[in-house]
């Protein structure tokens, strides 16, 4: 017996309604394909215009940062070039001074100056800190006579002031004057026998400044503004500072001045005017045409741009590169000149002893010295540069050991200066040992070098653990720091103090900075001026090495 499935029978389609369905299939279809395609066009042009605009701003950033450290290296060595006529001049009045002969010798010597550069308002000298010379006089009437140390002028006496105490040049402005005009005044303190003998100060024209410095380079589509580290507008438009600007850093001896580069409307705005991103959106919709071309050129489209970034990247890493090693080479190469100059200065002034007068052989003796110190220079410069290359064999040691190493390093160091060390049990910490040896020599001689006059000067270094660091202290007694230059005194080059008072090339800490950020750490101060300072390293703590 067979039995049959009960299914209902199957009801033939009728053929209008076949045709209606596969018309409206073939109809609906590419309209769906199409609008699919539309949309893959759409969210790829939004893509990749994106991706243009983005390398685009990258382009035009990496030109305005060109432009920007061009303005700012010129403007850097207008400015430091009218500092070196300051420092002239001081070491001119501080000889003629003691001499008798300033008030005959100083026109001459202040016409030399003004011919040297451009835009010098005048040139004054201040016995007692009044103004008793100035050159020329034409012009400068009412700066005679005028007391520095008791101008009611914003500014005016704080920047002798603060010459007092950094015995380097000081900078103020731009001011009003008193014999008309906007200038940039530059002090610097002359030393006497016990006291100061004054001031000498020179004022410099700022237009003239700036005109050396040809903002006019800047091309149409960019804006700048230059203003003080008080926030003081030099020169330009206050609007650069509004639209995502670079920013270079002018180092002035007391301060800095900020250069700010920026577009005008925005970076965005800017790449849309652009020809290439112009060319970019007519290529797009010459190409969305041809499904299969547009695609294709979507895809080289994004491997190209992608190429574009990886050698601007790559670029800028050569030549980052190139620019350490060729001061790191240039830092070397000076050397044996620098040797020879040393020689022969020395040689000179053991074959003239006696035969030149005292101020000839005092010229020798600068130059000498100064040879010594540019070589102590050149060698920290090296240091500097090459710490990056050295490997470090991070590990756990022990930090006594490290400190041992440093103090016999410094054994005669200490006791020349009469100094006491006091050493607290130290940990095993994760660091490279010949570094921590370096930064305890750095931090160790610094406090050495900066004891208290009118006391012998107290070392203790002790340990502790705040947070997950190592924290070792290196506390001393001596004259402490100010608070505002508790950051600056980690910069390279930065000095508080003449090099009469202290000696060195002010990259001591900058280098100690340095090899503690290595160690994956950083470097903090905290110093009460007349009291003391204690710089502690912060190393990150492992707890798998160990109890100290």
């Amino acid at each position: 017996m067979t039995v049959q499935p009960l299914t209902a029978p199957r009801r033939p389609v009728p053929a209008v309604l076949r045709r209606l369905l596969s018309g409206g299939l073939r109809i609906w279809k590419p309209v769906a394909v199409q609008a699919a395609v539309t949309l893959v066009l759409a969210l790829g042009y939004v893509w990749l215009g994106d991706v243009c605009v983005r390398v685009l701003v990258a382009e035009h950033r990496a030109d305005a940062a060109l432009t920007a450290s061009s303005l700012a290296s010129t403007l850097s060595s207008a400015l430091n070039e009218r500092f070196a006529l300051v420092r002239g001049l001081t070491a001119f009045v501080e000889v003629a001074s003691g001499s008798g002969n300033l008030a005959d010798q100083f026109p001459r010597y202040a016409e030399g100056l003004r011919r040297s550069v451009v835009g010098v308002r005048n040139i004054a000298a201040a016995p007692d800190f009044v103004v008793r010379i100035v050159y020329p006089v034409e012009g400068n009437e009412k700066v005679l006579g005028n007391d520095l140390l008791r101008d009611s002028r914003p500014g005016f006496a704080e920047t002798v002031r603060r010459a007092i105490i950094s015995r380097d040049v000081t900078v103020h402005g731009p001011v009003n004057l008193l014999q008309g005009g906007q200038g940039l005044i530059a002090r610097q303190i002359v030393n006497g026998p016990g006291k100061p003998w004054g001031a000498v100060g020179l004022v410099f024209d700022v237009g003239a400044i700036l005109n050396e410095v040809r903002f006019d380079r800047v091309p149409a589509h960019l804006g700048f503004a230059v203003v003080t580290d008080t926030g003081q507008q030099v020169a330009g438009d206050a609007l650069a500072w509004k639209s995502d600007p670079l920013v270079e850093r002018i180092n002035l001896p007391d301060g800095y001045w900020h250069l700010a580069l920026a577009p005008r409307t925005s970076w965005e705005v800017l790449t849309h005017d652009d020809p290439a991103y112009r060319g970019f959106q007519i290529a797009f919709l010459l190409l969305s045409l041809l499904i299969e071309a547009v695609t294709l050129m979507a895809i080289g489209r994004r491997h190209a741009l992608e190429r574009q970034v990886d050698l601007r990247t790559a670029e800028l890493g050569r030549a980052k590169n190139e620019l350490e090693q060729f001061a790191y080479a240039t830092a070397h190469d000076l050397q044996e000149p620098l040797r020879v100059i040393a020689s022969y200065a020395q040689l000179l002034e053991r074959q003239q002893k006696g035969k030149l007068d005292e101020e000839s052989e005092g010229f020798i003796r600068e130059i000498a010295d100064g040879a010594g110190r540019l070589k102590m220079l050149l060698r920290d410069v090296q240091l500097f540069l090459a710490e990056d290359r050295v490997p470090l064999s991070c590990g756990v040691i022990s930090a006594s050991d490290a400190l041992q190493a440093a103090l016999a390093a410094l054994k005669r160091r200490i006791a020349d200066a009469g100094a006491c060390v006091t050493v607290a049990e130290l940990p095993s910490v994760q660091a490279d040992e010949r570094l921590l040896r370096k930064i305890f020599v750095v931090l160790i001689d610094n406090a050495v070098e900066y004891r208290h006059p009118y006391r012998a000067a107290e070392v203790e270094i002790s340990h502790r653990r705040v947070e997950g660091h190592d924290m070792i202290d290196v506390r001393d007694n001596g004259i402490g720091i100010e608070p505002r230059y508790r950051n600056q005194i980690f910069e390279v080059f930065r000095r508080l103090h003449s090099r009469d008072e202290h000696p060195g090339t002010g990259m001591g800490l900058a280098i100690a900075r340095k090899m503690v950020e290595r160690l994956g750490g950083r470097i903090t101060v905290v110093s009460s001026p007349g009291v003391g300072s204690t710089f502690s390293i912060h190393l990150p703590y492992s707890a798998f090495r160990g109890s100290p």
